[in-house]
């Protein structure tokens, strides 16, 4: 019997040491990086108890974030402290930009981290009135403006996401509607980009510089044709193809409700062109030469579009999308 036990214990230490030997040794390459290059902030519309349960439980058409974070004031949520949610671990895929594109790179869940934020969006629908433009209902939304408790969370979120991910660049902290133009718009209006961009977390302009280029555009208004390319310069999904149409207003509307968000027109007027290119000149200026020298239309019978020099009046936004 001793015999046998020894030579048990004689076996299991030979069969130790080779698993022990044969273990995988790490040795770090230079020549890496994140996969993480992109932020995409949401907002959620629905309350936090729903978001989370959308967020997390299976379904016939699942959505996902890496991170959620409640707003003050939820009964669904129970806490007298916010706090933020990690629902995916940032080295998984959540499922939360769907069908996406920005600076080159398309179906953007492979790529990035996204963040909701719980903010209650909502549309009251006319039973009367109509669009002129779609034929759709005519809608009057309203827009809650995020609490400081939440923006404190997301600054603090970021820092440490940045840290992990130091090849995130300012002009890839964004939007959803900025990567989905056509048909999403959080998180709206109300976002403080430009507060965050003060903090360090994102892209903002220089007002200095878009008041020489607003000025610029008055005597040398550019041809729409040139300002598709400069929208797709930056990083939006758009065919310059010189004319007005749905996917050019759909990127437009994007672009202001980040930059512009006081006055959201789905027209490219001066003041956009002059915001747009500021964007460039601190971000892309190795675009500008190209992109300011004034293009012939694809048709050269048609005159091209070119900016207006007045503001256009105000269009409704699209009803916000409640996640499912």
């Amino acid at each position: 019997m001793l015999r046998r036990t020894t030579h048990l214990f004689i076996t299991f230490i030979a069969t130790f040491n080779i698993v022990a030997c044969s273990t995988v040794q790490t040795m770090d390459s230079a020549n890496q990086n994140s996969r993480v290059s992109i932020i995409v902030i949401h907002h959620t519309s629905a309350d936090f108890g729903d978001s989370l349960q959308i967020l997390t439980r299976p379904s016939s058409y699942p959505v996902s974030s890496h991170y959620l974070i409640p707003e003050p004031g939820d009964q669904s949520y129970g806490k007298s402290r916010l706090e933020t949610y990690q629902l995916v671990d940032e080295s998984r895929r959540a499922w939360h930009a769907g069908t996406s594109y920005w600076a080159g790179k398309s179906g953007l869940n492979d790529q990035s981290i996204g963040i909701e934020l719980v903010n209650r969006t909502w549309c009251h629908a006319s039973e009367k009135g109509v669009e002129p433009d779609t034929g759709a209902r005519d809608r009057l939304c309203f827009y809650p403006d995020f609490a400081d408790g939440q923006i404190a969370l997301l600054t603090e979120l970021l820092d440490k996401i940045l840290e992990r991910h130091p090849d995130v660049k300012p002009t890839h902290i964004i939007g959803h509607s900025d990567i989905a133009p056509d048909r999403k718009i959080d998180p709206g209006p109300r976002f403080p980009w430009q507060r965050l961009a003060s903090l360090g977390y994102g892209a903002w302009y220089d007002e200095e510089t878009v008041i020489r280029y607003w000025e610029r555009f008055r005597e040398e208004p550019l041809p729409l044709l040139n300002l598709q390319k400069a929208l797709a310069a930056y990083g939006y999904n758009i065919d310059p193809t010189g004319e007005d149409d749905e996917q050019t207003r759909n990127v437009v509307r994007a672009f202001q409700l980040h930059f512009q968000p006081y006055e959201v027109t789905r027209e490219m007027n001066r003041e956009s062109a002059a915001i747009l290119f500021a964007l460039l000149d601190k971000y892309y200026p190795e675009q500008l030469d190209e992109l300011l020298l004034a293009e012939a239309p694809l048709d050269s019978e048609t005159p091209p579009e070119s900016v207006p020099m007045d503001n256009t009046a105000d269009l409704p936004l699209a009803e916000p999308e409640k996640k499912q």
